[in-house]
């Protein structure tokens, strides 16, 4: 046993330089692009005033909006949005890509079992002889220079980015669905404005007969105010029209078919909290686009280092360990064992530039990363500074439309009564009427720009959507009943992402 055992050493002492690979650490030293210390968008809060912060909120975003039907919502949505499960499907595909570029750095153990008859004729002599052969092989390459770990360690970080990836997908369908909530609502309120405003322009209409057929008001007021109820009664048409598209689009987003059988409530949340605020250097921390971005760039790092050391020498070994006999009786009798061991060591001299191109390729691809992730930082960064001062300019707009939309109202209500004495012409109330429907359509349309914008701010921020809804939903898989329980739990500890984010979520 203890020889048997020394055969056997090399391979396990091979084991022991292995190792296990780890996720490589960050390559981003310095930003490519500066960036200053505070927001600079108008009404972005600064270092002395106060607001919500990011890392301080509990409630998640959701509780900006007085909404009960919001959450329940954005959890059916990707419980069944099959856009999700696609990207979830994805980070699987990744952990196993993780998995199969690691096994070079196990030893590759296969079992062998063979028999066989074999009959010869010498000299006019027929002689028939059998052999059986049961063996253990073993193959193993001893990962001196660590070129086996830097291909797992990029492997870990690609799945690292795919996790970021399907957060991202998970937050811009959060996003989306709420947008699509909010725009569906618009649309009803639209519709409804549509229909009361041709309600109105048709009574008027027929107040006006009464006066044509009366010999009080011309030919020429019933005409036009004919024309614009007819123009109403098109104008509420499209209203259908797009309220109709709204709930169906929606419905397809929670993964439901589109039937337009969504109950959709009559009016806008209302947002109950002051702008979150934050840094620009926790964006970087946040985002899972610039997560993604940083974990290539990361894994290129190791990609570049495996290159390099393919150019050194490569030290294998195998070994074999079995029985073979004439007769299957014999086969486990130790007087019949056979055993080989051997190693070799390979050392490229030239491939034809294959391996030094190849490390011009690794680098070339490393610059790529770092520009593309400079890149999606400048992005990040401008869409939470317009978003910021998108703020303040729909805060106001809204208030100018709100005070527009009343006074059109009552310009209306005082343009009717001229009329009626007959103090003013037709054109001056027809054109009353067509300021406060456009004023009152824009004031909804303006109040849901504002909620938009809003879920916008935290999609930018990279915000606090994990609370929404907690880690762990299950996303249902539409090839079966079985359920995908994603991300964290399916994804062993090492390759869970070391940023900020997730350790909150943990």
């Amino acid at each position: 046993m203890k020889r048997r055992w020394q055969r056997w050493a090399p391979l396990g002492a091979g084991l022991i330089l292995a190792g296990c690979a780890t996720p490589p650490e960050s390559r981003v030293e310095e930003m490519p692009a500066s960036y200053p210390a505070n927001w600079t968008a108008d009404g972005a809060p600064g270092e002395t005033e106060t607001g919500v912060s990011l890392e301080e909120d509990q409630g998640g975003w959701v509780d900006d909006f007085n909404s009960a039907d919001l959450r329940p919502l954005i959890n059916e949505a990707i419980a069944n949005n099959y856009d999700l499960q696609a990207t979830a499907a994805s980070l699987g595909i990744a952990s196993a890509d993780a998995t199969i570029a690691g096994a070079d750095a196990y030893p590759q153990i296969n079992g062998e079992f063979g028999g066989g008859r074999q009959r010869q004729n010498i000299g006019g002599m027929n002689t028939e002889f059998s052999n059986v052969m049961l063996s253990v092989g073993a193959t193993w390459e001893i990962d001196i220079w660590g070129r086996l770990r830097d291909r797992q360690s990029a492997a870990l970080a690609d799945v690292q980015a795919q996790l970021a990836t399907y957060r991202g997908a998970r937050l811009s369908l959060a996003a989306r669905t709420a947008n699509a909530w909010f725009r569906t609502i618009e649309a009803r309120q639209q519709l409804d404005l549509a229909t009361v405003t041709y309600e109105s322009f048709n009574r008027g209409t027929e107040a006006i007969r009464s006066r044509y057929e009366r010999g009080v008001s011309p030919a020429l007021d019933l005409r036009l105010s004919l024309a614009q109820t007819a123009a109403a009664k098109a104008s509420m048409d499209l209203r259908g029209q797009e309220y109709d598209a709204a709930v169906r689009q929606l419905e397809v987003l929670l993964g439901r078919y589109p039937a337009k059988e969504l109950a959709v409530v009559e009016e806008l949340p209302s947002i109950t909290r002051p702008v979150p605020v934050g840094l620009p250097s926790e964006l970087l921390d946040r985002r899972p686009d610039l997560i993604v971005a940083e974990r290539q760039l990361a894994a290129s790092g190791k990609r570049i280092s495996e290159a390099r050391k393919s150019m050194l020498p490569r030290i294998a070994l195998t070994g074999e360990y079995g029985y073979s006999s004439s007769s299957l009786s014999n086969l486990l009798d130790s007087s019949f064992s056979v055993w080989t061991l051997a190693g070799n060591a390979l050392q490229p001299i030239f491939q034809g530039m294959r391996l030094s191109a190849a490390v011009d390729r690794a680098k070339a691809v490393a610059q790529q990363n770092l520009a593309a992730y400079g890149q999606t930082a400048l992005d990040a960064f401008r869409e939470v500074e317009t978003t910021l001062a998108a703020e303040q300019f729909l805060n106001e707009r809204v208030d100018n439309l709100d005070e527009s939309a009343t006074q059109s109202i009552a310009a209306e209500d005082a343009a009717w009564e001229q009329y009626s004495r007959g103090l003013t012409d037709i054109i001056t109330v027809l054109e009353s009427q067509r300021r406060a429907f456009e004023a009152r359509t824009a004031l909804i349309n303006a109040r849901t720009n504002r909620l938009v914008n809003r879920v916008n701010l935290y999609l930018a921020l990279g915000g606090d959507f994990d609370h929404a809804p907690q880690e762990g939903v299950e996303v249902k898989s539409p090839l079966g009943p079985d359920e995908i329980t994603l991300p964290s739990e399916t994804l062993p500890e090492k390759v869970a992402l070391q940023d900020k984010a997730t350790a909150e979520e943990s």
